[in-house]
């Protein structure tokens, strides 16, 4: 058994599915450029990475994030984690500040702090599109410059590599990116292996990345 088995793009709607039991808030149905999402099945051993504050641990109650990127390049996605590493020196920012700007995650939804990297254990089938525009601040009442500063700040071994602090646009996500919506992820459908990793220490990630 896998996760979400049978998935199809009639699941992809708003509220708690009868079938599967997760719910998608309209928030979340939101976060994906209107049609442009569909179902896609991941064998076991796929690897997936996202930026997030923290480790991502699991909920009690809803389980893993459902929100992931392909660590290799897949499908529309070219990239991959090893291309977000590279458009983010090329920029000379960090990757934290890249993946901020291209999976347009504003600045008071999430501090983006570290890259955390998991393997399916099982398949899993999950809903696929393209990432939503967001403007910087979701909320303009909670700009704080300060805290834009910390965020778009790369550490200090990263200077050596010229990476510089990041000055967003006000609208993330101009250019297209897609993602991984696969709710029902639960910690027996994965493996950790400890790959946490600060998304602003850009020499840890280009070891891990290039060894």
């Amino acid at each position: 058994m896998g996760v979400n088995d049978d998935l199809s793009i009639y699941d992809f709607t708003v509220g708690k599915s009868e079938w599967y039991g997760w719910t998608i808030p309209q928030s979340h149905y939101d976060a994906f450029v209107e049609n442009s999402v569909r179902v896609e099945e991941l064998p076991a051993g796929f690897r997936l990475f996202k930026l997030t504050k923290g480790e991502a641990p699991a909920d009690p109650k809803y389980g893993i994030t459902p929100w992931w990127s392909s660590v290799m390049p897949f499908k529309e996605d070219r990239e991959g984690a090893l291309g977000r590493f590279e458009q983010a020196k090329l920029n000379k920012i960090d990757m934290s500040a890249m993946v901020r700007y291209m999976s347009a995650v504003p600045i008071d939804w999430n501090a983006l702090d570290n890259y955390i990297e998991i393997t399916l254990k099982v398949q899993a089938a999950g809903f696929w599109g393209k990432y939503s525009p967001q403007k910087k601040w979701s909320d303009p009442r909670k700009r704080d410059l300060g805290v834009e500063m910390n965020r778009g700040r790369p550490a200090p071994s990263a200077r050596s590599m010229g990476i510089k602090d990041a000055v967003l646009p006000n609208e993330l996500g101009a250019l297209e990116a897609w993602q991984f919506y696969i709710p029902g992820l639960q910690e027996e459908h994965i493996s950790r292996q400890q790959r946490i990793i600060s998304a602003h220490d850009m020499v840890a990630l280009r070891e891990y990345f290039f060894g």
